[in-house]
C-alpha cells in the first residue's frame, strides 16, 4: 500500500521578486538596507546586497537584493519603484520554510511591496539523488513534461507567455536513451535557464532543480501550497520510475484529477491509498486555484458531465 507523505527533509530555497515604492531621498541600496534592517529587528536575519549567486553569509536567513528584470507600475507619475529580490538561505525542509518565509512576506507586504507580471517566485529543490542515480532526472523530466499544461494552469496566464518561464520542448521520450549523468547533461544542455524548469544546477556540487513557473506573490498560503506541490512532485519522481507519455495531458479538470491522484495529492486506492493531511489540504487548495484561473474550462467540463 503506497502512502504519500510530505517531505520534511528535502532542502529548498525560495526567491520572491517584488517592487517597493520609494518616498523621499536615497538610492536603491538604501531601500534594500532599510528593508533588511526592519527584517532584522523583527526576527528575520537579513543582509542587503547587490544581486549575487553567492551563498548567504553564515547566520543570515534572507538576502535583500536588486533584480533588474522587475518593472515597477506606472499608474501614476512621479513614483519611483525599487526592484527587490528576497532570497532565502538553503532551508532545511518545509518546517524551516515555515520559520522564515511567512514573517518575511508579511513584513514586505505590510511595507507596501507589490508584484506584477514582471515578477516571479522561484523555488530551488535539492535533487541529490541525481549524483548517484541519474535516472531520477529522466523520471522528473517525464513527470514535468506530461503535466506541464496543467502546471501552467495553476499559475497566472502571463507565465506561459513569459520569457522567464518558457515551456519545455514537446519531445516525448527526449531522455529515453540516457543512463549516465554526462548523457543527461548533453541532452539538457541546450535548454535555457529561463524555462519553467531550470536544469543547469543539476551539474553543481549540490544538485538541485529550479522551478520558475510561478509568478510573483506575497501570499503566504499560495507560496506554502506551491512549495508543497513541488516537493511532492519531486519526491514522487524520485521514488517512482515515471515513464514518458506519448503526449502531454491537456489543461482540463479530469486531467487535473489524474495528476493529483498520480502525484499523491488525492487519495486513490489503486495509486496512493493514504495521503498525508497536508498534501490533501494542498490538493484542495490547488483545485480551488485551478477553478479560479480556468473558469471557462471548468464550466465547459461541468456542462459535458
Amino acid at each position: 500500500m503506497l502512502t504519500a507523505e510530505l517531505s520534511r527533509t528535502r532542502r529548498l530555497g525560495v526567491e520572491f521578486e517584488f517592487a517597493i515604492s520609494q518616498i523621499g531621498t536615497g538610492e536603491a541600496s538604501d531601500v534594500r538596507r532599510i528593508l533588511a534592517d526592519i527584517l532584522n529587528q523583527n526576527g528575520v536575519s537579513a543582509v542587503a546586497r547587490e544581486y549575487s549567486h553567492r551563498p548567504l553569509p553564515p547566520g543570515r536567513d534572507v538576502a535583500i537584493e536588486y533584480d533588474a528584470s522587475i518593472r515597477g507600475e506606472s499608474r501614476y507619475r512621479g513614483i519611483r519603484w525599487q526592484n527587490i529580490e528576497l532570497k532565502t538561505r538553503i532551508l532545511n525542509g518545509i518546517e524551516d520554510w515555515e520559520q522564515v518565509v511567512p514573517k518575511a512576506l508579511a513584513i514586505a507586504k505590510y511595507l507596501g511591496a507589490r508584484v506584477n507580471s514582471s515578477c516571479g517566485h522561484h523555488v530551488h529543490v535539492e535533487l541529490t539523488e541525481a549524483a548517484h542515480d541519474p535516472i531520477v532526472i529522466r523520471s522528473l523530466y517525464n513527470t514535468v513534461h506530461r503535466y506541464e499544461p496543467l502546471i501552467f494552469g495553476l499559475v497566472a496566464p502571463s507565465r506561459l507567455q513569459s520569457n522567464y518561464s518558457m515551456p519545455l520542448p514537446d519531445r516525448p521520450g527526449h531522455l529515453a536513451q540516457c543512463r549516465s549523468l554526462a548523457c543527461f547533461r548533453r541532452s539538457l544542455g541546450g535548454l535555457s535557464r529561463q524555462h519553467g524548469v531550470n536544469w543547469t544546477h543539476l551539474w553543481s556540487a549540490e544538485p538541485r532543480i529550479e522551478y520558475r513557473y510561478h509568478g510573483g506573490t506575497l501570499d503566504v498560503d499560495k507560496a506554502r501550497h506551491w512549495a508543497r506541490f513541488l516537493l511532492r512532485m519531486t519526491d514522487h519522481s524520485c521514488t517512482r520510475r515515471c515513464r514518458s507519455a506519448k503526449s502531454q495531458y491537456g489543461n482540463s479538470r479530469p486531467n487535473l484529477d489524474k495528476m493529483m491522484t498520480t502525484l499523491g495529492l488525492k487519495v486513490n486506492s489503486r495509486v496512493y491509498a493514504k495521503v498525508a493531511p497536508e498534501l490533501r489540504e494542498t490538493g484542495r487548495y490547488l483545485l480551488k486555484r485551478w477553478k479560479a484561473l480556468n473558469a471557462a474550462e471548468d464550466s465547459a467540463n461541468q456542462n459535458q458531465v
